[in-house]
């Protein structure tokens, strides 16, 4: 009888840690479920970060200060900027601009603005004293910013902005003073298209993306 008593406790020990086994498999496979779905949830929660207002104007702040970088360096590099933080159908429509002025042969002049996108008409190192940015539909935004200069000289920069590729780019710079019909898109749009008669044309919305 003792012999088939503890043969019986050997066999439930047995079977016992066989089942922690089983329940130490389970857990692990629940451990692996967890992880997978924080993973799902952390590349959710990306693109998520990036609609905030607070987004938008740290890249803004990052543009300004690559400017300033630029500056120290004596040389700002408006095409690089322009590589770097603007959006790709800006970049494509400059591409296309100044391909026809390069086809022309002399025929088509285009300055651009000289940089005026970037540095405003004030000194560097450029300080900012205020951004104010607000979220559209899809994925764009629009903001302000507000600059000046060492001498107290002030600047203001007006661009609408994508959200494309994990990262916010101007896609438009916004200006009635500087910009035929409003704006560095309609300017060059309109000079791409030959039609630069702006007084035929209504004030661009420049809440949108007008293109």
């Amino acid at each position: 009888m003792k012999k088939l008593k503890i043969l019986s406790m050997l066999m439930l020990v047995a079977m016992a840690s066989c089942g922690d086994k089983t329940k130490g498999v389970a857990t692990e496979s629940d451990s692996t479920q967890t992880d997978s779905l924080m993973v799902a949830d952390s590349v959710t929660a990306g693109p998520t970060d990036l609609w905030t207002t607070e987004a938008v104007e740290s890249q803004i702040r990052a543009c300004i200060a690559e400017v300033n970088q630029m500056a120290a360096d004596d040389a700002i590099d408006i095409t690089l900027l322009d590589l770097k933080y603007c959006s790709e159908d800006f970049l494509e429509l400059k591409e296309k601009l100044y391909k026809k002025v390069r086809e022309s042969k002399g025929q088509l002049m285009f300055d651009g603005d000289e940089g005026h996108h970037w540095v405003p008409g004030i000194g560097t190192p450029m300080i900012i004293d205020s951004v104010k940015s607000v979220l559209l539909t899809g994925d764009q935004a629009q903001a302000e910013v507000w600059l000046r200069d060492k001498r107290g000289s002030k600047g203001y920069l007006e661009m609408n902005l994508y959200l494309e590729n994990g990262a916010w780019k101007v896609h438009n710079w916004i200006d009635d003073d500087v910009y035929p019909f409003g704006s560095l898109w309609h300017w060059m749009q309109n000079f791409l298209d030959g039609d630069m008669d702006a007084e035929e044309h209504e004030e661009p919305d420049l809440n949108q993306y007008a293109e």
